[in-house]
């Protein structure tokens, strides 16, 4: 009777040579089994997949866990190095199989994992996990070389390739005019990279990768110092080269080569951009402790409908007395080129509005239901059981698709089960949040609820005046300010 085999091949990379490529590999498996009389059901093929760990490799842990059904008796693998260069995960692997009396046989070396070599094989999987390590430190070793000698690994915006060298860039004279535009915005003219970015897609210019421009990838041309004609290499490394672990290192590490034929802006400039991106962090961190403010009535309760940032308090003396309003924080922070709300709110007026507001909404019960059902509505667009069923029709016919694709031979049954596993789990967690999603009904009690809240506090206190921030809250979620003066308010539910 025919041996029941499967074959385990694997290439780490695309450069290496001919004779270990994917396709050889799956070749010579086919023709070893043949010659020796085995019944070869499957290979498992991991391409392009580094050698050093098991856990990314989708093709070996599906043959791991096929090999708990007992459909294969052996596991043919060229030489040691194909399996794992990981010496634990090696003997982990061997263990396991062994556990199952499942054979591994190492072809090129002649050894089998049931005859008890388990020692030789260990030294030939150290051997290979010292060959990784080694690797790793020869391109270790090279980046060192080339952050020395000044060189560019990556395409920058702004440049371009030099024929035939990888390393080196020139300057895009066009693209270079771009750069020097954002740094003269940001420095000299108080804009910031989320208004920059929208600047540039509002003329229809498109980043590096050919993309509309991001907050984050104006961000990342303002920080770097190649514009100011500086390369600086070496601000992290891989410290495990088995797991991939990167891990940043003290400023004082990195290598700093000046290159002035890549200078795009004057050092100067470029160190002014640090400088306000300094400065706005600070202010982010000032936003971010009056978030948690609850000083006055109104503190974080107001926002800009414009640039998102909280309305601050201010004084303004009078003849009659000391008035006190609420005006954008942002625009006050970064500038009329920031934010183009000029909207001031006298908080005398707007707890007058409130007030009239909720009087209303308490006179007339169903009328404040009906407003809060309207606005629950506009939030979710539709029901939320709605919502969900959308997306459970929509993560079916995406399964559907990879099904189809299995039955006309484009993907493989394990391509199929690696394609649709996180499918599945997204179709379970709907289907759950289905079964707990309240219906119409639920929210409408609930909402009366909140209606019986809301007339009984307001009812207290008889007006938002005598009320701190912190009780406000419970009723208001937020005051949407436009720059036409236009209030709208958010309750909270």
């Amino acid at each position: 009777m025919m041996k029941n085999v499967v074959a385990y091949c694997r290439v780490s990379t695309e450069k290496e040579d001919q004779l270990h490529s994917f396709e050889a590999q799956k070749s010579f498996f086919t023709e070893y089994a043949s010659k020796n009389d085995y019944n070869l059901i499957r290979i498992y093929a991991d391409e392009g997949i580094t050698g050093t760990s098991t856990k990314k490799r989708a093709e070996f842990n599906l043959m791991m866990e096929d090999s708990k059904k007992g459909i294969f008796e052996c596991v043919l693998v060229k030489d040691v190095s194909r399996l794992a260069r990981n010496t634990y995960d090696f003997l982990k692997s061997i263990r396991e199989l062994k556990a199952r009396n499942i054979n591994v046989r190492f072809i090129t070396a002649n050894m089998e994992s049931l005859d008890g070599g388990e020692f030789t094989l260990t030294v030939l999987a150290a051997m290979a996990q010292e060959e990784s390590s080694n690797m790793s430190k020869r391109v270790k070793f090279g980046k060192k070389i080339n952050a020395e000698k000044g060189r560019v690994p990556n395409l920058c915006y702004g440049y371009i390739k030099t024929k035939g060298d990888y390393f080196n860039l020139q300057i895009n004279e066009t693209e270079a005019e771009i750069v020097k535009e954002m740094f003269d915005l940001y420095v000299n003219q108080g804009y910031g990279s989320h208004k920059i970015a929208k600047l540039m897609n509002d003329r229809g210019l498109t980043s590096l990768r050919g993309v509309p421009w991001s907050t984050t990838a104006v961000s990342r041309i303002l920080k770097n110092k190649l514009y100011a004609g500086y390369v600086v290499n070496g601000k992290s490394e891989i410290k495990d080269f088995i797991e991939k672990t990167r891990t940043k290192k003290d400023e004082g590490e990195w290598i700093e080569i000046h290159r002035p034929e890549l200078q795009i802006v004057p050092l100067e400039l470029w160190e002014k951009a640090q400088n306000v991106n300094k400065s706005n962090n600070s202010g982010l961190e000032m936003t971010i402790h009056k978030k948690r403010s609850n000083k006055h009535l109104f503190s974080t309760l107001i926002n800009c409908a414009c640039c998102g940032y909280s309305f601050r308090r201010s004084s303004e003396k009078r003849k009659s007395g000391t008035r006190i309003v609420w005006r954008c924080s942002g625009r006050n922070h970064h500038g009329a080129g920031f934010c183009s709300n000029m909207t001031t709110i006298p908080e005398s007026e707007l707890i007058e509005n409130i007030d009239g507001y909720f009087l209303s909404l308490i006179k007339d019960k169903q009328k404040m239901i009906d407003s809060m059902i309207s606005q629950y509505r506009k939030k979710q667009k539709k029901s939320p059981a709605a919502a969900l069923s959308s997306q459970l029709e929509v993560l079916k016919n995406k399964k559907q698709k990879q099904i189809q694709m299995f039955e006309n031979d484009i993907i493989s049954i394990a391509e199929l089960k690696e394609r649709t596993a996180a499918i599945d789990r997204q179709i379970a967690q709907i289907r759950l949040e289905l079964d707990n999603a309240e219906s119409p009904e639920d929210i409408e009690k609930k909402l009366h609820q909140l209606y019986c809240m809301l007339s009984e506090n307001f009812s207290k206190y008889s007006s938002v005046a005598n009320m701190t921030n912190a009780e406000l809250k419970t009723l208001i979620k937020a005051i949407i300010a436009d720059e036409n003066g236009r209030i709208q308010i958010e309750l909270n539910y």
